[in-house]
């Protein structure tokens, strides 16, 4: 219950921040850039959901999902874009995927 309150205070305080920068600038494009990394990277936390069952994987993934995190709020504030690191998830969510389609028991 705790991370899911945390993880509705990050949303919250990053779209706090999004609207008070969008005040100031009135940029349409920039928001939009701030809402696609936004998503990609809340869809790659919530896929951790999923990826939980392997453990060795969710552990990388839990520290990939910090950079994300991290490079979602430095591109938000310096307005640097680090695709790596905001994309760093996607290496542990298609490992699941290919491990849940070719290594599976059950398959």
């Amino acid at each position: 219950m705790k991370i899911y309150f945390l993880s509705a205070l990050i949303i919250t305080v990053f779209l706090v921040i999004i609207y008070l920068k969008y005040q100031k600038t009135k940029d349409t494009k920039q928001i939009l850039g701030y809402f696609a990394a936004a998503f990609a990277v809340i869809f790659f936390t919530y896929a951790g959901k999923v990826i939980f069952v392997h453990k060795p994987i969710f552990i990388f993934h839990l520290a990939f999902l910090i950079l994300s995190w991290g490079a979602l709020f430095y591109y938000v504030f310096k307005d640097k874009l680090n695709l790596l690191f905001l994309l760093s998830p996607a290496i542990t969510t298609v490992s699941f995927i290919i491990i849940a389609l070719f290594f599976s028991e059950h398959g």
